[in-house]
């Protein structure tokens, strides 16, 4: 009966499976087409969702397909994305100041996001979404917790898009302007990318296209310095999906996403132990397609189910605040934390 069931779901809802399989497709080819590692695909997914909802209407009786889709391939992306990123061994080699700085860096990220959810009013979950999307990893943070919040298709368009507005101004705008300002070396402006910044892509473009400045160490180390700081903000999902499952719940609650979080990424970590050179030659340019496609159908999904007028709101306005507050008070602490370092 459960069986029958369940293919009766997937029978009524091919239509918007298909459809969000066809649209996310759609965002993850135009990322591989511009090339640009900021060009994230997730969010391109979204928003090629959203446009086309608004352009045939609210159809109240495709929403349980769209729901069905992101349901699905959400927990696909979750186990190949641990398997990426959620690398203990990796993790493990970030200097201890570093990592004492990194904490702060995310501490004050959800604090701040926190605390202007509270003053302005905003939906818990768009809070969450949004200080999880900040302080750890934008859209793929999002896409990892949204099913321990139970988040609505609007909650997470509304963060996604206020923390990717937040990203692009500190990459393009704030974060140059500081290094060129403060006269950082290319080593320090990697890390404080790493640090602040809300998407992987972002990083890599930052470093890719730095100010003018010094350059103490060679390129490729630059990247891989950025991105073993970046990598170490994912630790930070580990307390951040129980704690916020709990929240929403108001009683302890460990959701099935941290269970897959993490047994993903220790089986990730043995993999690349045992054989590290299969572990990055052959099986992360496998693994990261998968997970970035899987996401980009959900999202394309959650747009499809979204409505825009959420984002144009009085939650869409709070989230922006949230986003550009929190990354605001990051950058504030790393520079702060940095001079500390030095100081010592």
């Amino acid at each position: 009966m459960a069986k029958t069931g369940l293919l009766q779901l997937l029978k009524n809802g091919r239509f918007e499976i298909l459809l969000s399989i066809l649209v996310g497709g759609a965002g993850y080819g135009l990322s591989l087409i511009t090339g640009a590692s900021y060009a994230d695909p997730l969010v391109i997914a979204l928003i090629f969702g959203i446009l086309v909802r608004t352009a045939v209407g609210d159809r109240r009786q495709l929403r349980h397909g769209f729901e069905l889709a992101s349901a699905f391939f959400i927990p696909v992306g979750i186990v190949f994305y641990a398997m990426k990123h959620l690398n203990f061994d990796r993790l493990a080699k970030v200097d201890t100041a570093m990592l004492i700085l990194l904490l702060l860096v995310v501490l004050v990220y959800f604090a701040v996001i926190l605390i202007l959810g509270r003053l302005t009013g905003q939906r818990r979950q768009i809070t969450y979404l949004t200080a999880t999307g900040s302080a750890i990893c934008g859209a793929s943070a999002i896409a990892i917790i949204s099913p321990a919040l139970e988040a609505e298709p609007d909650d997470i368009s509304v963060s996604l898009l206020a923390v990717t507005l937040a990203a692009l101004l500190g990459l393009f705008t704030i974060l140059p302007f500081l290094a060129t300002l403060f006269d950082l070396t290319s080593s320090t402006y990697g890390i404080l990318a790493g640090a602040v910044l809300q998407f992987t892509g972002f990083v890599k473009s930052a470093v890719d296209n730095i100010p003018h400045l010094s350059r103490d160490i060679p390129p490729r180390e630059l990247a891989a310095l950025a991105l073993s700081v970046k990598a170490v903000r994912y630790l930070g999902l580990l307390v951040a999906i129980p704690l916020f499952a709990s929240l929403i719940r108001k009683k302890i609650h460990i959701p099935w996403s941290l269970w897959a979080f993490l047994g993903a990424g220790v089986c990730g970590t043995w993999i690349y132990r045992h054989d590290s050179g299969f572990y990055l030659e052959t099986l992360t340019p496998i693994i990261t397609p998968i997970y970035s496609l899987s996401w980009s159908v959900a999202m394309a999904a959650i747009g499809l189910n979204a409505d825009i007028r959420q984002l144009l709101s009085n939650d869409g306005i709070k989230a922006i605040l949230m986003a550009f507050g929190g990354f605001a008070a990051a950058t504030a602490t790393f520079f702060g934390g940095l001079y500390l370092i030095h100081s010592l």
